[in-house]
């Protein structure tokens, strides 16, 4: 029964899903792969997941709701009181073209992805997690698609099942279950910065999520078969069980956190007031980027960052830090040419220091860069490029402070204090 199932029962459709599901996430695996080889296996993952929910689920529910309206129809079910075998060895027989093509075909593709000869590597590792959380979840929606079948055996119930399960797969409310599959980045692990979430370090998810989620959707799988079976006791039980381990995923601490467990990125701080924070990636330019942030932070008399962030996701961003006035972080686009002159503008909220820019913004700049005051500077400036240089350092810090607080806020800078001895202008 489970060869004829395998190679006659679905006929031309099994060959269609298997064909679909294979050529579908093998395009969008590769198109990611040639187009976007800066970020890896991140956008390859997400290619390949969108995939997997969208044409994976539609042709798996397509084929398995069929076959089980089909047995309906057919009145097939006396195979299964008469069998020698158990009902559920006589329902996974049944079930097995609408399981097995659909998961061949995605088992093919992330195997060309994993084994595909490029001339750059992917960045990263394969999100082998992930991948599992895609295989169960086509087992799944097919196994609940098989029964529903058998239960509503209309024809044409299939199509309208297959729409509703891509709906539900890429649906927002049901990501605690299959996982977030948009906006994937990197994940960072080792240490923690303020602000990283949203600058661009966003913290790993916990090593038992994914596992969690593919346990979960197996137990959905069971309990459509153990239905199919009329085992009721033990698929209740199961469904119990699946009922209470839902919400506590649904809230569990890390449930919204995207990405894989494996695919992820070491993040290491070194220094004190700033800290330079450096996904291994870019090891190689800690250096320059810690001389600079030691420089900056000596000229702003300890009221400048507190941290510095550099990893493949982090994006220009010049203040954040998470609600806590004490910490400060400083975002660093990897695209960045790395100089004074570029914090210097991102410090002091001037882009581009020309005239538009307030006479304090163009001083502060000035000052931190240490450039001649004809650098980009008006022809007559208000404030010579010495001016901060005068004030006595508790002066110069209690200004740099308010500037901050007052570009922060959106407010026109305060004017810079005259120094000891010189008369007001």
């Amino acid at each position: 029964m489970l060869r004829a199932n395998l190679r006659r029962q679905a006929g031309p459709l099994a060959a269609l899903v298997m064909a679909g599901v294979l050529v579908a996430v093998t395009w969008d695996g590769l198109y990611a792969r040639g187009m976007w080889r800066d970020t890896g296996w991140v956008y390859i993952g997400e290619m390949c997941g969108q995939a997997a929910r969208t044409v994976g689920v539609g042709f798996a529910v397509l084929l398995a709701g069929w076959q089980g309206g089909a047995e309906a129809r057919d009145d097939a079910g006396w195979i299964a009181t008469t069998s020698a075998r158990g009902g559920v060895t006589h329902q996974l027989m049944g079930l097995a073209s609408g399981v097995v093509w659909p998961l061949a075909g995605y088992g093919l593709a992330m195997t060309v992805m994993v084994a595909w000869p490029y001339p750059q590597e992917p960045v990263g590792r394969a999100p082998l997690d992930m991948m599992a959380v895609d295989a169960v979840m086509l087992t799944a929606f097919a196994c609940v698609a098989h029964l529903v079948g058998r239960t509503v055996p209309l024809r044409g119930v299939s199509v309208l099942l297959a729409a509703a399960a891509v709906t539900l797969s890429v649906s927002l409310w049901c990501e605690p279950l299959l996982g977030p599959v948009t906006d994937l980045r990197f994940t960072y692990r080792e240490d923690a910065v303020p602000g990283g979430a949203e600058l661009g370090a966003p913290p790993g998810p916990a090593l038992w999520l994914p596992w969690c989620r593919a346990a979960l959707l197996a137990a959905v799988a069971a309990s459509a078969v153990l239905l199919c079976a009329r085992r009721w006791k033990t698929s209740g039980a199961l469904i119990a069980l699946l009922s209470a381990g839902l919400p506590l995923l649904i809230l569990a601490p890390q449930a919204d956190v995207s990405g894989s467990v494996l695919n992820t990125r070491e993040l290491r701080c070194r220094g004190h007031d700033p800290a330079v924070c450096i996904s291994s990636a870019y090891e190689a330019r800690r250096p320059q980027l810690e001389r600079l942030a030691v420089r900056l932070s000596r000229r702003m008399e300890g009221v400048g960052p507190t941290h510095y962030l550099l990893t493949e996701d982090s994006r220009h961003t010049c203040r954040d830090g998470d609600g806590v006035d004490s910490a400060w972080t400083v975002g660093i686009s990897a695209l960045w040419e790395i100089s004074a002159q570029e914090l210097a503008a991102c410090l002091t909220a001037s882009s581009v220091v020309r005239e538009p820019a307030p006479a304090e913004t163009l001083a502060l700049y000035r000052w931190l860069t240490q450039e001649s005051s004809s650098h980009g500077a008006p022809a007559q400036a208000p404030y010579p490029a010495d001016r901060l240089d005068r004030l006595t350092a508790p002066e110069r810090a209690q200004w740099i402070g308010r500037y901050l607080a007052a570009v922060e806020r959106g407010n026109r800078p305060p004017r810079i204090p005259d120094p000891v001895g010189e008369q007001p202008r």
